[in-house]
């Protein structure tokens, strides 16, 4: 990871955990790490592959907007793959509760899917909106939400931001390659925040 230095050693939560690819490279670290999924068999192969190393590990599986993130306590917030399945009222919950878990200095990366991605165009055709950029997705009576970089800044407009780049990714690790259009973003929360 291209920013690894500016993360300060301590205790990370993965918000939508999966396998633990992404907090995978902080346990070898040295990381405290916190994840949490909805689902159990994901939960499980995330415990085969991150209990192996020397960091401690907490993992549950609980539905995020049910699950209480401790207040000032995390160096890192990991957020991927995950926003873009909630609506505005949700994601507007779950972000002021990854604010509050932060450390001052404490640092959120988020990756999410964006208005680029080629299939926004078919869901927007397709699909019912019930919120700008969020559609309800019948057959797995859930949502979908497409970001924008300048509503993915407003979020976090009084953190530092790190970075912020948006563009189409080759995804070939599961069914047909595809492209997904997404914003990767970091920021610090800044002293009294």
């Amino acid at each position: 990871m291209q920013y690894f230095d500016l993360i300060k050693r301590g205790d990370l939560l993965d918000l939508g955990i999966g396998e633990g690819r992404n907090a995978l490279p902080f346990a070898f670290s040295g990381f405290n790490i916190d994840g949490v999924d909805i689902s159990d068999t994901a939960i499980e192969r995330c415990k085969e592959n991150l209990n192996k190393k020397d960091s401690i590990v907490n993992l549950s599986s609980s539905d995020l907007r049910e699950y209480h993130i401790k207040k000032d306590k995390y160096t890192l917030i990991i957020v991927a793959n995950v926003l873009n399945f909630f609506k505005n009222s949700e994601m507007e919950m779950l972000i002021k509760k990854i604010k509050d878990g932060l450390k001052e200095d404490g640092i959120v990366y988020l990756n999410v899917f964006s208005t680029l991605a080629p299939q926004y165009n078919s869901i927007k055709m397709n699909k019912k909106q019930v919120e700008e950029n969020t559609f309800y997705i019948e057959e797995r009576n859930s949502y979908k939400h497409f970001f924008t970089q300048e509503e993915q800044n407003k979020y976090f407009s009084d953190f530092e931001l790190i970075c912020c780049c948006e563009g189409l990714e080759y995804d070939h690790s599961h069914g047909n390659p595809h492209y997904h259009g997404g914003i990767k973003f970091m920021a610090r929360k800044k002293n009294g925040v």
